[in-house]
């Protein structure tokens, strides 16, 4: 298996296992999710359908390249186009109330998710694409 499959397949099990490890943690009450501006709890627990997609897509791009199936690749892209969009609408979250220049703890593990799903989303993408050619396509013969 070559390094670009193991590096993906490896960090997208644990994108899978991370997102789920931060749901049970929220709803646990182990980590509580604070009003630092007006909406933002609604704001932050308006994702759970939205990171269940990431959760699964997640999980089926790790299997999906274990098993060697083509549907790796599109699972790859789907899981890293999703990532994208969620780092980019929380930057602009962050930007439009002020939360960007907010340095408080809580603050900066979420300035830190945004920039992983923002750098990790667009590996996904590059690797998924570049790793398209897993199983090679049979050559038909002439009739």
């Amino acid at each position: 298996m070559r390094a670009s499959r193991v590096v993906v397949c490896v960090l997208s099990f644990l994108t899978g296992a991370g997102i789920t490890l931060q749901w049970i943690l929220v709803y646990s009450g182990l980590f509580p999710v604070t009003e630092s501006v007006p909406g933002f709890r609604n704001y932050f627990l308006s994702f759970v359908a939205a990171d269940l997609w990431l959760i699964l897509a997640a999980f089926m791009t790790g299997t999906f390249i274990l098993l060697r199936d083509q549907r790796a690749l599109l699972s790859g892209v789907a899981l890293g186009s999703a990532m994208v969009f969620f780092g980019l609408y929380s930057l602009m979250y962050d930007l439009n109330t002020g939360l960007l220049v907010s340095l408080s703890a809580d603050e900066l593990f979420g300035k830190g998710v945004t920039l992983y799903n923002l750098i990790a989303g667009i590996l996904f993408m590059l690797l998924s694409w570049k790793d398209r050619q897993l199983v090679p396509t049979p050559i038909e013969s002439p009739s």
